[in-house]
């Protein structure tokens, strides 16, 4: 249940959480974040027919939205697991009950480090995944967990990076060493080769690094099994944020090792989308691969804020009750998508490039554009990057098509 202290939800509404409110009719206070309900369903169709047309499996990225609701939408849709960015991130999807999770980062300090090992001493039936791309945090591992007493090896995945990029090994010697080092320290597992790709994401050449990238994961992944370092049943190849993952899908597919190998991609920002930077993202997708277009509509932006016309103190000079506080600004400023005047418009009106935010308070939007709009009326507004959206907010808003609220997410940022 929500109460009154979340952000929007007046008091006379905290019995029935909202249920039946209209956002368009200022039903909530303002500004509001929804996720609309019929945009997250073709969201979720879309990936499941992805996955099936590929084979691969998904651990979402859950510091996405970081919503107890949304992950549950995401393992009932068959996901494989869900990606971690931090420790916290990993004691809390255990929390949840969830019992596969890829640590999608390495663990160093001695607090992490302890409270990994702490939940698999404590839960056999919990699978953690992190990762490493040094010999001295092979080092660091090993002696904490021969500290630990920990009667089951800690599983690791060897971390491709790339020269000039975030974390993972620079070359594919480095890597080997690496792996090597894993394979023989006692209380560690080699168990696969991670990569963040999208750190090429709007590059000119990004495309063709991206497959260079992934070729060094290849080439690592083959070379590790001829010498035979790998433990466990199985070998995870695992890539894709939300900018690339058709191409990790479709490269990071090994049938010739030793033993099957799974393949993860971790795009996270799917089941939200937005009207920006993956909009963007996602249409590049669909030119690299034209078939994905055949399954419905496509990804769609379910996630909006929106806001009252507070002033128009000149012509052609618009306030809203809209700020950084309220939405992420961090990959381009919210988009102005839809004008409501209530008791005038029967839906939404799009409005899209016909206002246009040109500064961003913490609790203020300067727009400017020729549409005739009134205090009073609302707008509603698209974001880019939902990431830094949904860590504004403890609780969304469901809503259907008309924007009357059926439900709601939490978050636990």
């Amino acid at each position: 249940m929500l109460d009154h202290l979340h952000k929007s939800l007046p008091p006379w509404h905290e019995a029935d959480d909202a249920i039946g409110a209209r956002v368009l009719e200022g039903d909530l206070l303002f500004p509001v974040a929804v996720l609309r309900e019929d945009a997250i369903a073709a969201n979720r169709a879309w990936m499941r027919s992805f996955l099936e047309a590929t084979g691969v499996s998904i651990a979402p990225h859950g510091k996405t939205s970081m919503s107890p609701e949304l992950f549950a939408m995401q393992i009932a849709d068959g996901a494989w697991g869900m990606t971690a960015a931090t420790a916290h991130h990993v004691r809390l999807y255990h929390h949840l009950g969830i019992r596969r999770v890829i640590h999608a980062n390495q663990l160093v300090g001695a607090a992490d480090i302890r409270l990994a090992l702490d939940l698999l001493a404590g839960d056999p039936g919990f699978e953690l995944y992190s990762l490493v791309d040094s010999l001295a945090g092979v080092e660091r591992l090993a002696a904490a967990h021969r500290q630990s007493g920990l009667g089951r090896p800690l599983c690791l995945l060897l971390e491709m990076g790339a020269p000039g990029g975030r974390t993972g090994v620079r070359s594919r010697e480095e890597g080997i060493a690496v792996a090597r080092a894993v394979a023989a320290a006692p209380g560690l597992a080699l168990s696969g080769v991670e990569v963040f790709e999208g750190v090429f994401q709007g590059q000119p050449d990004g495309p063709a690094k991206v497959e260079a990238m992934l070729d060094d994961v290849l080439a690592l992944a083959t070379t590790a099994d001829a010498e035979g370092l790998y433990a466990g049943e199985e070998i995870i190849l695992t890539g894709g944020g939300s900018a690339f993952f058709d191409r990790c899908a479709r490269r990071l597919v090994v049938p010739t090792l030793s033993r099957p190998v799974r393949t993860v991609i971790r795009s996270g920002c799917y089941i939200s989308h937005d009207d920006n930077l993956y909009r963007r993202l996602f249409a590049e997708l669909l030119e690299r691969e034209p078939s994905c277009a055949a399954w419905g509509d496509g990804l769609q932006a379910a996630l909006e804020v929106w806001a009252p016309v507070q002033s128009v103190p000149e012509p052609g000079r618009i306030i809203a009750a809209l700020g950084k506080r309220d939405a992420g600004y961090d990959a381009g400023l919210p988009l102005a998508r839809f004008h409501y005047r209530p008791g005038v418009h029967a839906a939404p009106v799009p409005i899209e490039g016909e206002l246009v935010i040109t500064g961003l308070y913490d609790q203020h939007a300067v727009l400017e554009g020729t549409l005739a709009v009134e205090v009073g009326d609302v707008l509603g507004f698209g974001i880019s990057h939902p990431c830094t959206t949904f860590d504004r907010w403890r609780a969304l808003f469901l809503v259907d098509e008309a924007r009357q609220v059926t439900g709601h997410v939490t978050t636990l940022f």
